[in-house]
């Protein structure tokens, strides 16, 4: 099997992580433009889902948080021995909402000009939904899922396999999905081929998944234990 691609290719996150700290370094603007590209959307997403922010303040809120973890020194604190990656963001970003949050309110009873529709009626503040760190890991999921499967059709579209990911497609990501059946009737093979072929297209992707997971991890055992939570949280 192709080894997956990697959006950090020749690098692990961790060592990435580390080496964005070096500002003297030549690579150090390549190397946050790889984790802004990264974790953009995680971010993004978990802003407007959880905290209920329109995509236009979402997409500010995105900005400052980005701005204030590569140039504020909050990066400084990021450490493989400190936990996930993932978790640090967390932190970080829900701090940033809380202090964000505490401003519009003081703009708001000083009479300055609120621009995040926070009230649901004028008088009462919208809460957010529950659980605001299994929020972002959702999130978090949604968007390594989605990279994911856009690097498994290209790996099979590259071999010459368009047919698997078609079956692939047709009766895993199709909702509602195609029977095996149909899906033959459909591309003109025997059903039995199209089991095989949604069978290696998920180990496939099940590989892309865990590349992915790899290079925000140090040790194999985490890898596996972050796999197993991703399942757990495709199945809520």
């Amino acid at each position: 099997m192709a080894e997956a691609p990697s959006p950090f290719p020749g690098d692990t996150a961790w060592s990435t992580i580390l080496a964005a700290r070096d500002r003297d370094s030549p690579e150090c603007r390549a190397r946050l433009g790889r984790l802004v590209s990264t974790y953009w959307r995680p971010v993004f997403w978990h802003l407007q889902r959880h905290w209920r922010l329109s995509p236009e303040d979402a997409a500010d809120l995105a900005q400052e948080f980005f701005l204030k973890l590569f140039q504020g020194g909050a990066l400084e604190k990021a450490s493989p021995e400190r936990g996930r990656f993932r978790t640090f963001l967390k932190m970080q970003l829900r701090d940033l909402v809380v202090d964000d949050l505490r401003r519009r309110l003081a703009r708001k009873r000083g009479g300055g000009e609120r621009f995040v529709p926070l009230e649901k009626d004028g008088t009462e503040a919208e809460s957010p939904g529950p659980d605001p760190e299994e929020s972002f890991d959702r999130d978090w999921a949604a968007c390594l899922l989605q990279d994911s499967i856009r690097a498994l059709e290209t790996s099979l579209r590259e071999k010459g396999k368009d047919v698997v990911y078609r079956a692939f497609q047709q009766c895993v990501l199709l909702v509602p999905p195609r029977s095996y059946r149909e899906c033959a009737e459909l591309l003109g093979v025997k059903e039995s081929d199209v089991r095989n072929y949604v069978f290696a297209a998920r180990g496939e992707l099940r590989e892309i998944v865990r590349a992915r997971i790899r290079e925000s991890l140090t040790r194999e055992p985490e890898v596996e234990e972050e796999f197993a939570y991703l399942m757990e949280i495709f199945e809520r």
